[in-house]
């Protein structure tokens, strides 16, 4: 069964209802049905659904019926759809029903109103009633309570009535929905009774859905089973065969590895041997280097030899011109004019010489390019004319007519048949040889003959041998005939082969037939005497037989109507050639003729050319007519008798036309051919680039391909000095052999010295000696080039400066191996060797790519004794800088002889930093006092080192060691120890610092203790070497703290900067902190070196007792003599005495001067010194003066006496400074006084610009310290002739004493303005001091008119302004709207000193509550302890109140947490109270009961009752009419209640069943104490048996007790209980 059959079965079985479709097939067709109702296309559909619907409607139908109609209109489908009107009719539906819903929910809320207005009225009127009932009786007290409650009866009628409306008219409402709601309410049940339906059918039709969904996943989950297991089975078969074949394929994997294991083997025997050759490559490469080194060292001495010669040549010719008095400058350069102008004569000379040499080679060449010409122009005449006498049909006639006039008795080439003789007989007319010639029996004529021709053979051998002797040119000339004779042979061959024959000029056939006839007419007249006269007519007729004969020996040859043309027989071979023949010898070839033709075709030979017949001979038999393709052999032999080539043809005439077939013979020759060439055909030797250090070799290739050797040699050719270069680094075989057929290397070598591209020209000369045709001599340029370049692996630098390197630090450089070439080179570090743990090289092996680099990373971590254990790496070029060291680097390329050789330099040092002393011990020191210690720091590494003091504790600091006192010690004028002096500190930071190679300096370290506790720490100076080493040294210091017995207000003054002649004062409290009394001596130095004063005057020496205080006032005055005290005075010369003044007395000098007067710098010299013993420091800057003292302070016990006991010291700072008067402040120190701790506090402070006439000063502000508290307000700007106001506020956030400096700068000077100030905290106190206020209890109005008022103080007991500020920390429970509860008036304030202000608290509650608390900071700045207020309060709508017993105390968060925070949210609802009126009314407060649980131990329990303010209170209290507020508690009659008592008030009345009273209104609450008095224990026996086991096991009882709280004020329509 197929998938789809199942999932159909299982869909037909599981499918309850066929009628349900697919939800989404019935969401599409909706969504059809929609646009298509939407378009309008279905209008009686629309209209039976209308119909349907109404019909429904009016029916109560069903839902069969329903959803069948629901089918039909939307094709069958079941829906829930429904058109615009059903769905508008069920809105409709919908709306009604909400509306009938809403309105029942209103009628029953009216109703519930309705019923509790009633029930109200009803209890208002029983009210009124009671209260009738007690008027009638005469027991009521107030009249006025009757006509109130009345009045709340008429209310609570209005109420209802009007309630009532409402209720009655939501009835009505509800009654005029209600008809239309039955139908809507049936029609809303029918639709969802119908979509219930539907829901129902869809969900069973999901649920066949899923049926299906699961047999079909079922299904497929078997199908994926069975495809799992063939691909199971498939995996387990590929498996099976993947392990044949990985077996297969370890075998041919061994097989494999063996013979790679083969190759390896040979390849590493290869690579051994390449190494060995490399190594010899190295060593020659070496020995050549060292070659090339040796000679250009001795080129070079000689070079430098010959110049210091010159040198000293010219060095002798100056000095005897010197001598000769002459100029030897001018000499040299009249000299050197005359040689300028000598060489330019020598150059123009052979320059002239040069042109004419020129001239006269250009005619010689042009002379024998001419008579060259001449003769090459007479041999082509005679070669045409010998082609013309051989080739011509002229001369052919002409042989032919000869030759039978040599064999004619008579002379004549045509016998005449006509003639008169009866019998013409060919052996009677003609002389041919017989064979009676070799018997003597020929005839006379014969003999003649031949004897003729013998002598003419001989004339010719003659005439031969002697053209064998000409001179050189002739020879050349010849030759030059020879080869063009051969040239136009060659041409002549091809063109009768072609059958193209040259037309001879008439002039040129006059001159040959003109010689032939002279020629023969020589010969006959030897034969013969006579010589007929041929008539006119017998010429015609011989011209007409000869034609007749010519035209009957060939014909066209014709066969089957088919014309043949061409060769008629071809020969084989081709070319009869005789190449490389010797005279002398006899050479044979024998050639093969086929008959090629259509048909039988015969042939004959024809005679061969007269220069060439004599060396030829030829067997042949005639082989008559041949048929077609028959072949015939001719032999051959060729016996040559001159050294001559021979081009020539081997005639035969066929029966179709003459053939000729090339004939050639050649002598032995020498045929070079030469490679390389150029493109202009000369030999080239093209060595390329070429490294230095390496060779290059190339080879001349000389291939001869004749048979005759030939001598060469290889010259130098006369050339520049660059073309000399070359050759000097070439070498080349000079001379040798080319052999004959064979090939010659000539090998050049090039063994490069010198960088760049270098050309030359070489003169190969190559002779053979061989006479005639045979002979070669030829010249030839070989043109040399070749350039010289570095090696391919090279790096950036010869040396590579690693600079200063540490001892024990990492230090990396970069060696940079670039590849000049195209491909890949291995590259390998051969020195240095690496050192483990000190020098490291990565990498040491390497491959670098084409045009690339590769960078070698060199580690150096050397250690101290790096340059003892490696002493090859010591600087040998620096020897006297420590350190120094040189590590050279050797790289060598794979493909590269020349090793690439660099090295790495630099110089090692040490990070050592010497402190001196190694240990700082300051001893003891008063506290808030600082001692000196001077530190020495010597830098020992040879490079700049930074150092910082870091972590230094707070008690310790380093400063800069001053110049000026460095250059003071260095005078020798202090007697004292470096540290000993007051003034070492000049405000320099020194943490930071920074020394050159081998320095040394000087810093002061300070030891400033906190506290009397002693002081042994380690301070760190971190100190950088270069840029990457870090090393810290730990410096150990000791000292002791001592408590100080005086406290000073300030340490140091900085007294404001003022011009001369002006006066700035400041002052410091010296406080006495100890019990005892202390004396004290201030020192000041002289006036006139400090220009300081002190009130009281000095010497200044007081007593202090215990905590007493006293005010030291320094002034500081500087005089113009203050400001020049450094100059020398200049002494006033006296004047010249009078006329008649007494003269000195004769014999007397005048006094002369004192040796041991000062000049000015030891008189400035000498003041410093005095400044410095008084403990000062004076320095001069830009026109300002600046000063710094340190005023010693002696102090001890007074009960000592003046001589006993041991001295204390501490200093005072001051600091000064004079500057040209510029700008003038007022005040000059802007002091604030005392401020309160966060208050601010402002003060004016004005400038003035006493230098107007320059121009205003652009005033600028420094910023001032955030935490100092100081702030200016205004802006800053230029100051002109007018002064300038500043406001500078003081804010101080703790209580201190501030002091900065208000720094002012203008173009021209600066300004420095004290800022003081001290932040107080003056002390509060709060009255009640526990902060505790109960309000009291307030009676509730809805208006919320009452309220008490209660006050409470703040006191300030200190000198200072106490500003304060109330703020809520646990609010009350909040008012609904209107105030809080509790208000407090001033909410905040400023309380002068040592005074108070009341605060008034307000308590105003708006609703009932039992018990209302606030909590209230009284915020104070830097108060130590928080002042806390706390409020109590209650309001209840009774006057009379009772509540659990408490007590008011301060309390926290957690106590105050509301219980019940959600019952006063009720705005509406069941839960909410409605007074008479129908108003809303909050909850009562009090509490109807209490329960008092006394736990074991406990005997006492308490209550709280009391009474309200009056209403009204405070505007209007009505006291008057409302009756007393009374109370009554007693024990209720019980099982128990003899173990109970009442007692009210607590501790005041006597223990009862019973306790009444009065209650005054606005009084504290009475506590109303139940106590509790236990039986006394019985033994616990029982039956005789004692259960004291039992003992401890209590019993609770329970004992009621009834309380009524009466009178007062009673809420209207209240029970007055």
């Amino acid at each position: 069964m197929s998938p789809n059959e199942a999932l159909e079965t299982a869909a037909q079985e599981l499918d309850p209802d066929p009628e349900v479709l697919d939800p989404e097939l019935r969401r599409f067709l909706e969504a059809s049905d929609s646009d298509e109702a939407a378009q309008g296309t279905y209008p009686e559909r629309e209209a039976g659904a209308d119909s349907g619907t109404e019909e429904e409607t009016e029916n109560g139908g069903d839902h069969r019926g329903e959803l069948k109609r629901q089918r039909q209109g939307i094709g069958g489908i079941v829906s829930t759809y429904r058109h615009n009107p059903e769905l508008h009719e069920s809105l409709g539906h919908q709306r009604t029903n909400k509306t009938l819903e809403r309105l029942q929910h209103d009628f029953a809320a009216k109703v519930q109103v309705a019923d509790a207005a009633k029930i109200a009225l009803d209890n208002e009127e029983q009210r009124l009633r009671q209260l009738r009932k007690q008027a009638a009786a005469g027991h009521i007290d107030d009249p006025a309570l009757l006509s109130y409650q009345e009045s709340e009866v008429k209310k609570a009628w209005d109420r209802l009535t009007v309630v009532e409306k409402d209720r009655d008219s939501a009835e009505l409402a509800l009654l005029k929905v209600s008809t239309a709601g039955l139908t809507s309410v049936s029609k809303a049940k029918k639709e969802h009774k119908s979509a219930k339906k539907i829901a129902r059918e869809r969900h069973v039709d999901q649920i066949r859905r899923a049926k299906v969904d699961i047999a079909k996943d079922a299904y497929e989950r078997d199908q994926e089973d069975a495809i799992i297991e063939a691909y199971l089975a498939d995996q387990q078969r590929r498996d099976q065969e993947a392990e044949i074949h990985q077996q297969k394929g370890r075998r041919r994997l061994k097989e494999a590895q063996s013979g790679q294991k083969a190759v390896k083997q040979m390849a590493e025997d290869i690579r051994e041997a390449r190494l060995q050759h490399h190594a010899s490559r190295v060593l020659q490469l070496k020995e050549s280097r060292d070659a090339i080194l040796l000679k250009i060292r001795s080129q070079n001495e000689r070079r430098e030899k010959k110049q210091q010669k010159v040198k000293e040549q010219r060095e002798q010719h100056r000095r005897a011109l010197l001598q000769d008095g002459k100029n030897p400058y001018e000499v040299w350069r009249r000299e050197e004019m005359k040689e300028r102008k000598e060489e330019q004569r020598l150059r123009m000379q052979a320059q002239a010489e040069l042109r004419s040499e020129k001239l006269m080679e250009q005619l010689i060449i042009e002379d024998g390019t001419y008579k060259h010409k001449i003769q090459e122009e007479k041999r082509k005449r005679e070669q045409a004319d010998e082609f013309q006498r051989q080739v011509g049909n002229y001369a052919k006639e002409q042989k032919i007519t000869q030759y039978m006039r040599k064999m004619t008795i008579g002379n004549v080439d045509v016998l005449d048949p006509t003639g008169t003789a009866l019998r013409i007989d060919p052996s009677k007319v003609s002389i041919q040889k017989s064979n009676a010639f070799g018997l003597g029996r020929a005839r006379t004529e014969e003999i003649q003959r031949v004897e003729q021709q013998v002598r003419t053979g001989n004339r010719r051998i003659e005439q031969w041998k002697e053209a064998q002797l000409p001179n050189e040119e002739e020879e050349l000339a010849e030759a030059l005939r020879l080869e063009q004779e051969q040239q136009l042979q060659q041409e002549t061959f091809l063109r009768s082969a072609s059958g193209d024959e040259p037309e001879m000029d008439e002039e040129e056939e006059e001159v040959d037939e003109d010689e032939e006839q002279f020629d023969e007419d020589e010969d006959l007249v030897e034969q013969k005497l006579w010589v007929p006269n041929y008539s006119k007519l017998e010429m015609q007729y011989m011209a007409a037989a000869r034609e007749r004969q010519r035209k009957n020996i060939c014909s066209v040859q014709t066969w089957q109507g088919k014309e043949f043309k061409g060769d008629a027989f071809l020969a084989k071979p081709a070319v009869i050639a005789f190449n490389d023949f010797e005279v002398g010898k006899r050479y044979r070839q024998v050639i093969e003729v086929t008959n090629v033709s259509l048909t039988f075709n015969q042939f004959k030979l024809l005679p061969l050319d007269d220069s060439v017949k004599d060396f030829f001979e030829i067997n042949f038999v005639p082989p008559g007519r041949m048929s077609a393709g028959v072949t015939r052999y001719i032999t051959l032999w060729f016996v040559p008798k001159v050294s001559q080539d021979i081009v020539s043809t081997f005639p035969i005439l066929a029966k179709t036309g003459r053939i000729d077939f090339p004939l050639r013979c050649t002598t032995k020759k020498t045929i070079l051919t030469i490679t390389p060439q150029d493109p202009e055909a000369n030999p080239v030797i093209d060595f390329g680039p070429v490294l230095v250090g390496e060779s290059a070799d190339r080879e001349l290739v000389i291939k001869n391909t004749g048979a005759l050797s030939a001598d060469f040699n290889v010259l130098r050719s006369e050339s520049g000095e660059q073309d000399e270069q070359l050759t000097d680094m070439m070498t080349w075989l000079e001379k040798g052999i080319c052999k004959s057929l064979g090939s010659t290397k000539i090998g050049f070598k090039f063994v490069p010295t010198t960088l760049g591209e270098f050309t030359t020209d070489l003169r190969l000369r190559i002779s053979n000696g061989a006479p005639g045709d045979a002979n070669y001599e030829k010249e030839f340029c070989i043109r040399v080039r070749g350039s010289c370049l570095d090696v391919p692996i090279y790096v950036d630098s010869e040396e590579y400066d690693m600079h200063t390197c540490v001892y024990g630090h990492i230090f990396r450089e970069s060696v940079m191996i670039r590849n000049r070439g195209s491909v890949a080179m291995k590259i390998q570090v051969q020195k240095p060797t690496q050192i483990e743990g000190e020098l490291q090289l990565n990498t040491a092996l390497a491959y670098i790519q084409g045009y690339a680099s590769q960078a070698i990373q060199v580690k150096l971590i050397p250690k101290a004794d790096f340059l003892d254990r490696h002493p090859e790496f010591r600087d040998a070029q620096r020897p006297d800088v420590p350190g120094a060291f040189r590590i050279p680097m050797r790289i060598i390329g794979a493909d590269q002889v020349l090793p690439v050789n660099t090295c790495l330099i630099g110089t090692l040092t040490t990070d050592a930093m010497t402190f001196l002393p190694g240990e700082l011990n300051f001893g003891p020191c008063l506290v808030g006092t600082s001692a000196v210690q001077r530190l020495i720091i010597v830098n020992e590494s040879s490079l700049k080192r930074r150092y910082a003091f870091t972590r230094l504790p707070s008690h310790l600091s380093v400063q800069e060691v001053p110049e000026d006192v460095l250059q003071e010690e260095a005078w020798g004028g202090l007697d004292a120890k470096p540290g000993t002096i007051a003034v070492v500190d000049a405000q320099i930071d020194g943490v930071l610092g920074s020394l050159l190679p081998g320095e040394k300096r000087q810093v002061s370290v300070l030891y400033t203790p906190e506290s009397a506790i002693e002081m042994d720490c380690k301070i760190l100076c971190k100190v950088i070497t270069g840029d990457l080493c870090v090393r810290d040294f730990v410096i150990h210091c000791t000292g002791q703290g001592i408590s100080s017995s005086l406290e000073f207000s300030e340490t140091q003054l900085d007294l404001a900067s003022i011009p001369a002649d002006a006066a700035t004062k400041d002052s410091i409290v010296v406080r006495n902190v100890s019990k005892v009394p202390q004396m004290l001596n201030a020192l000041l130095p002289p006036f006139e070196l400090s220009g300081l004063k002190m009130t009281p005057m000095t010497p200044i020496c007081f007593t202090l007792q215990p905590k007493e205080s006293q005010r030291l006032q320094v002034e500081f005055k500087p005089t113009k003599e203050y400001v020049d005290l450094l100059k020398m005075p200049v002494e006033e010369k006296p004047e010249a005495p009078e006329d008649g003044a007494a003269a000195p007395p004769d014999g007397e000098e005048a006094p002369a001067e004192e040796p041991g007067e000062m000049d000015a710098e030891e008189y400035s010299r000498h003041q410093m010194e005095d400044i410095r013993e008084h403990g000062g420091r004076r320095w001069d800057a830009e026109g300002t003066v600046h000063g710094s003292w340190r005023l010693p302070i002696c102090f001890k016990t007074a009960s000592q006496g003046m001589r006993e006991g041991r001295d204390q010291f501490c200093y005072l700072s001051v600091n000064t400074c004079v500057l040209p008067s510029v700008l003038a402040m007022q005040p000059p120190i802007l002091d604030f006084g005392d401020v309160t701790a966060g208050q601010r506090a402002l003060r004016p402070l004005v400038i003035t610009n006493l230098a107007a006439e320059e121009g205003a000063q652009e005033l600028q502000l420094e910023a001032l310290p955030e935490n100092q508290g100081f702030t200016v307000l205004n802006a800053p700007r230029a100051v002109g002739s007018k002064p300038f106001q500043f406001m500078v506020e003081f804010k101080p956030q703790l209580v201190q004493i501030y002091q900065c400096s208000l720094q002012m700068r203008t173009q021209n000077t600066r300004v420095q303005v004290p800022l003081r100030g001290k932040g107080v905290s003056p002390v509060l106190k709060i009255e009640p001091q526990d902060g505790v206020i109960h309000m009291g209890a307030v009676i509730y109005n809805r208006e919320a008119k009452d309220y008490t008022t209660q006050q409470f103080l703040v006191k300030n007991e200190s000198p200072f302004e106490l500003v304060f500020k109330l703020e809520t920390i646990i609010p009350a429970d909040a008012n609904h709207h209107g105030d809080p509860p509790f208000t407090a008036s001033p909410s905040s304030g400023t309380v002068e000193a040592n005074s108070s202000m009341p605060v008034t608290i307000t308590f105003r509650p708006h609703r009932p509550n039992t018990i209302f608390r606030e909590k209230i900071l009284v915020n104070v700045p830097n108060q130590r302890e928080p002042t806390y207020v706390y409020l109590y309060g209650h309001c209840f709508k009774y006057q009379a109140y009772g509540l659990m017993g408490m007590d008011f105390k301060p309390f926290g968060r957690q106590d105050a947490k509301p219980k019940a925070a959600f019952v006063d949210s009720l705005a509406v609802g069941t839960c909410s109270g409605f007074s008479a009126g129908g108003t809303f009314e909050y909850p009562a407060a009090q509490t109807k009961e209490f329960s008092l649980v006394f736990e074991r131990g406990e005997n006492l329990k308490n209550l709280m009752i009391g009474a309200c303010v009056p209403p009204g209170t405070p505007t209007a209290p009505q006291e008057k009419g409302v009756p007393a507020v009374t109370y009554d508690f007693q024990i209720l009659p019980g099982e128990h209640a003899s173990l109970f008592s009442v007692e009210v008030p607590e501790g005041q009345g006597k223990p009862d069943k019973q306790a009444k009273g009065n209650l005054q209104p606005g009084k504290p609450a009475v506590k109303v104490a139940f106590r509790y008095n236990p039986p006394a224990e019985a033994a616990l026996v029982f039956g005789g048996v004692s259960l004291d086991h039992l003992n401890g096991i209590g019993q609770w009882i329970t004992c009621k007790a009834k309380g009524v709280l009466g009178g007062g004020f009673v809420p209207p329509g209240e029970t007055p209980t």
